[in-house]
């Protein structure tokens, strides 16, 4: 936090003994686990956009919102834009400041571009080959974590889990009614529905609409679904009209 020494995290484990690489993995890992755990840090709110920043400064790329690797490997990759896309989104849903919110968004949008319409992702716009630990493991996860900060952003007539405490193991969407069986018995689900449920329960017990059990935000179609449930994993939700 006070040297921005941030590197040990690639190929310079073993060959930077001077630490004189430097990657964005290290500091927007970190910031993500403050935003998560903001009891872990009392300067949150000048510690998550400092790092921000300084990748930005560091990492970005002339013409384009984009982000580079590392020093060492200095070329702008889709799996660190979406990450460091994710961060900024994380940050917005934080604090509300729009600053973040357009990054978000434009590096996001500029993220896509490695996606070839064939389903393919390659490295990044200077390197068409794919790695498969960032291509279909990192990249997608930031997308996912953008999605659930900004739930405005899904498609506003489809249902969709945003977040989750506990892998899902098995989801179901039918026409007004979503199945979900998570691998805990206890944690708590967020949807983005387009209309508000008329029954949740939890292994057949249905469930009242409260603080504790479950809680509906609207939005300006539909709203955010909030599941806290216990002493189950099956989960299912049905809209009026089942």
């Amino acid at each position: 936090m006070k040297t921005y020494i941030w590197n040990n995290y690639f190929e310079d484990v073993p060959n930077d003994p001077l630490q004189a690489n430097r990657n964005q993995v290290t500091p927007l890992e970190t910031a993500r686990h403050i935003i998560r755990h903001p009891e872990n840090d009392k300067d949150i709110d000048r510690t998550v956009p400092a790092i921000i920043h300084w990748v930005e400064s560091a990492f970005g790329t002339e013409g384009m919102d984009a982000i580079k690797e590392q020093t060492w490997c200095y070329e702008p990759m889709g799996s660190h834009t979406a990450r460091f896309a994710s961060i900024c989104a994380l940050w917005y849903e934080r604090t509300g400041d729009l600053e973040y919110k357009e990054k978000a968004y434009r590096y996001f949008n500029n993220a896509t571009y490695s996606t070839d319409p064939n389903g393919v992702v390659r490295v990044g716009p200077t390197w068409p080959s794919s790695w498969f630990s960032d291509g279909y493991s990192d990249y997608i996860r930031h997308f996912l974590d953008g999605f659930a900060a900004m739930p405005e952003w899904v498609p506003m007539d489809q249902d969709h889990v945003l977040r989750s405490t506990s892998a899902i193991q098995k989801i179901n969407y039918v026409k007004n009614t979503i199945e979900i069986r998570t691998f805990d018995k206890e944690g708590t689900v967020t949807i983005r529905m387009n209309a508000k449920p008329s029954v949740i329960s939890i292994n057949g017990s249905n469930k009242k609409e409260n603080n504790d059990d479950w809680t509906w935000k609207r939005m300006s179609q539909g709203g955010l679904l909030t599941i806290k449930y216990s002493g189950g994993n099956e989960i299912k939700i049905t809209k009026a009209g089942k």
